[in-house]
């Protein structure tokens, strides 16, 4: 890996959750700045959800080092969003940081 090779700029969002008035939770995703990273398609699965076949697609996506990222980030590309599954040092000196991601629509 390479900085060179991080050319897609991503919005790195972070979830808010708050209650509403019926004491329900809401999940908001506040944008805390771009990010410049390399996305690789990982896997394609199918399966079957209320009756009809549903696609789901994981990425492995590769930025600088950050150890922010979890479970309650995910990265933003036009209509596409990557949800964060699992993080990962993505080599020995942590310069960078591979996250496990499953994609799907904003």
């Amino acid at each position: 890996m390479r900085a060179g090779d991080l050319r897609r700029r991503l919005t790195l969002e972070r979830a808010s959750d708050s209650t509403d008035d019926a004491g329900g939770a809401v999940r908001t995703w506040v944008p805390e700045g771009a990010v410049f990273a390399a996305v690789k398609p990982r896997s394609r699965r199918d399966t079957v959800e209320n009756g009809r076949s549903v696609g789901l697609v994981s990425h492995f996506v590769m930025l600088r080092f950050r150890d922010d990222l979890g479970g309650d980030v995910r990265f933003v590309d036009g209509d596409a969003v990557y949800r964060v599954l699992a993080v990962e040092a993505f080599d020995p000196q942590r310069r960078y940081v591979r996250c496990l991601c499953e994609e799907g629509q904003a």
